[in-house]
């Protein structure tokens, strides 16, 4: 009798599930996608965005969450495109606002963009059956929208879902994960929470170590005077400490009026890649231009990394390249300082019009009419 059995208890036996045992040479790599941004956020598992309070973590989850749901690369990574869920306890109009902003920004309205919203932060910190009653409310709304794969849920925050549970007490907190888990499980994804940072950030998010402990990547994001650093923390199975930067850029939805009130919300732009320091190095020594067309150039690889995408059917673009329209372009230039507001908007377009040539001319970028890319080895 095993120790800890009971007379009528059955004895564990690697037979008492068929299959599950493998020999370490039968072991084989797997099909499944290693990545949902590349480099920066694993496909599958458990994940935490954590900082201060004001420091744009909410608002850097929704944009990269919200371009896997579009299929278009961030921060100048691939994504695999699919449905998301955000699952989102307070703020929620501001959330709303904040959603309509990204729609209108990146230019997908009424596309059907699979990003699903949920106002009600459902119960995680017990073992209330909510886990369970989420996943049947998500697939019912997958289905309502023909299917299409989960790749993301995202919750915001963790501190909602634990209805009075103990984030300090390794028990309470192993059972959120433990709902999680089985949310992503039950879909294929990582599941992603927000969290408020510890007193020191370089220790990790608050409460109990067992949060630390569960994650398969974790970023952190401090804001600092000029925007926000996000980093990534803990990355188990890859490399930690990529750290990219970014800033909360108003977009205006409704002027205000005699009849109206002003409404705006807050969109991210990313303002330096994963890397891009040693990037930038080594392309400033091929690009030899004035101060205006090198900054033209940095704004021209934010967009592309943006919004960038290929443009097929036409012989004069290059078929690996991704390409940004000059209309997009143009909503990048005030946005990163570009854009000389005390100048007339002729001015500022006779300035861009030469800055461009200047860099065509110096093989750093292709361009034509409608579109601008960047030259062979100069992205």
């Amino acid at each position: 009798m095993g120790i800890g059995q009971t007379p009528h208890a059955k004895a564990f036996s690697v037979s008492t599930k068929p299959g599950q045992s493998q020999h370490v040479d039968e072991i084989q790599i797997g099909d499944d996608p290693t990545w949902l941004i590349e480099g920066l956020m694993p496909a599958s598992g458990f994940g935490i965005v954590f900082g201060a309070p004001k420091s744009g973590k909410s608002f850097l989850l929704a944009d990269a969450l919200f371009h896997v749901a579009m299929g278009r690369t961030w921060a100048g990574r691939e994504v695999m495109q699919g449905a998301v869920v955000y699952i989102t306890g307070e703020g929620v109009e501001g959330f709303k606002r904040r959603m309509i902003a990204m729609r209108r920004h990146y230019a997908v309205e009424g596309e059907g963009v699979p990003f699903l919203m949920v106002p009600v932060a459902p119960d995680l910190g017990h073992a209330s059956g909510d886990d369970a009653a989420l996943i049947e409310d998500v697939r019912a709304y997958l289905a309502s929208i023909g299917n299409p794969p989960v790749r993301a849920i995202a919750i915001d925050t963790l501190a909602r879902t634990m209805k009075g549970a103990d984030e300090n007490a390794a028990k309470d907190m192993t059972t959120f994960v433990d709902n999680c888990e089985r949310i992503g499980a039950a879909f294929g994804c990582i599941v992603i929470g927000v969290h408020h940072a510890g007193k020191d950030v370089a220790k990790g998010s608050r409460g109990s170590n067992a949060l630390d402990g569960a994650v398969d990547v974790m970023w952190s994001v401090e804001k600092g005077e000029a925007g926000s650093t996000a980093s990534i923390h803990h990355m188990k199975d890859a490399e930690d400490g990529a750290s990219w930067q970014f800033r909360l850029a108003q977009m205006v939805l409704r002027e205000g009026g005699a009849t109206s009130q002003f409404v705006a919300a807050a969109v991210v732009e990313i303002t330096s890649l994963p890397g891009e320091a040693q990037q930038g190095a080594t392309a400033g020594s091929r690009v030899q231009v004035g101060a205006r067309p090198l900054l033209l150039l940095k704004v021209i690889r934010l967009a592309i990394a943006d919004m960038g995408a290929p443009v097929l059917g036409t012989v004069h673009i290059p078929h690996d390249a991704r390409v940004i329209s000059r209309e997009n372009l143009k909503r990048y230039l005030p946005l990163h300082g570009y854009w000389d507001a005390d100048k007339p908007t002729n001015s500022n377009r006779a300035t861009f019009s030469a800055d461009l040539k200047t860099l065509k001319a110096k093989d750093a970028i292709g361009l034509n009419s409608d579109y601008v890319w960047f030259a062979k080895g100069q992205s």
